[in-house]
Order: structure tokens, then sequence, then C-alpha cells
């Protein structure tokens, strides 16, 4: 039941994202997801992080409510395992990161 309604979620903020992308360039990104169970009203946006020591990642916030960032990792010889970022209140980011080596390939706010 909630992967379904994290599949309908995330569909429909397909199109809401696009029309956010018009209002506020800069501001979406093309990591951009929504939080589960998001209302309407709430945007959210995301963006790619690099850290210094090559480590890969992803960023989410959004205007309103409590989330954190989620993504799903991959080594070289194709394990995937999934790392969270902290939860926090809007309009803070949450940012989580992948072991030192390994690529992002999934992204999502919860």
């Amino acid at each position: 039941m909630i992967r379904t309604r994290i599949a309908g979620t995330l569909a429909s903020a397909a199109l809401v994202l696009a029309g956010v992308t018009a209002l506020a360039p800069g501001a979406a990104a093309s990591g951009a997801s929504p939080a589960a169970g998001a209302s309407i009203q709430q945007a959210c946006w995301g963006q790619p992080e690099h850290g210094g020591e090559g480590h890969y990642g992803n960023s989410g916030w959004c205007d309103s409510g409590r989330y954190r960032q989620a993504i799903r990792c991959e080594t070289l010889g194709g394990y995937r395992y999934v790392h969270y970022g902290p939860y926090v209140w809007a309009p803070a980011k949450s940012t989580a990161w992948c072991a030192l080596g390994d690529r992002v390939v999934a992204n999502w706010l919860e």
C-alpha cells in the first residue's frame, strides 16, 4: 500500500515539479522528488551532491513538513543498498551519502 501511494505521488509530482521549475529556476534540480504522503501544497526540491573526498549523494528539501533524504547506492560489483539522511523540518536540507567509490542510482524523500 505504501509503495503504491509513493508511486502515485511520484507520478503526479513529475507534472507539478515541471511547473515549479518554471516558477523557481535554480530551485528545482534533476534529483527532485516529493516526500511520501506530501500534500498538494507542499513543494520539494532535490539536487545531487559530490563531496570533497569523492563521495556521491543527494540533498532534498521541502517548503513544509518533516522529511528525510533516502538514496539507493550501488557498488562497482553491482551490490545495492540504501542510506538515509537525517529527519528535518522544513525548510532545512537533508543529505544522504553513499560510501566512497559508490554511486547513487535512485533518490527520494520520505
